[in-house]
């Protein structure tokens, strides 16, 4: 059964001058991109494939959590940028058949998607949690049966959502 974690990133800083795309992460969401990352473990969850936004603080987050995630290949790419559901779906149903695929991209995109994906068999706790946006360093988790290219309106069960921000 494909398991989707859709992570969003983590705190990150916005210092004048910069760049939306090259802002980088605060010293809290260092702390909390590594957190998510032993929690996602913790929970069981061992992506194959990890969708990375070209954008530092996504770039950043996942290099911080993937430690745990020793058989886990990295792919950045630039549609998970600035896109919406329907553009996150379309790089999703090209994905042939991996197992397990990890997401870190942006809100309000990510919480949108596992809402649009969530069927009425989710757990209700984590539908209530992702109606409310994913915060920083969280991830919402969802398992569905059949293929990649399939994902559609509710054919996803939200299983939980996992949290990185209790970090001091």
């Amino acid at each position: 059964m494909p398991t989707l974690i859709l992570a969003r990133h983590a705190k990150a800083e916005r210092p004048a001058g910069l760049q939306d795309m090259d802002r980088p992460l605060a010293l809290i969401g260092r702390k909390a991109s590594a957190h998510l990352g032993e929690e996602l473990v913790s929970a069981g969850l061992s992506p194959t494939l990890a969708l990375v936004s070209p954008a530092n603080r996504t770039q950043q987050t996942w290099g911080l959590m993937s430690s745990g995630f020793d058989q886990c290949e990295l792919r950045t790419v630039d549609d998970l940028y600035e896109t919406h559901v329907d553009g996150l779906l379309d790089v999703l149903r090209e994905l042939g058949d991996e197992d397990s695929v990890l997401v870190v991209g942006h809100e309000p995109t990510s919480s949108a998607t596992a809402a649009y994906l969530a069927s009425d068999e989710s757990d209700t706790p984590a539908l209530k949690s992702v109606a409310q946006g994913l915060s920083t360093a969280t991830a919402a988790v969802l398992t569905f049966d059949g293929a990649w290219s399939e994902l559609g309106s509710r054919t996803a069960q939200l299983t939980q959502v996992v949290s990185g921000r209790d970090v001091e």
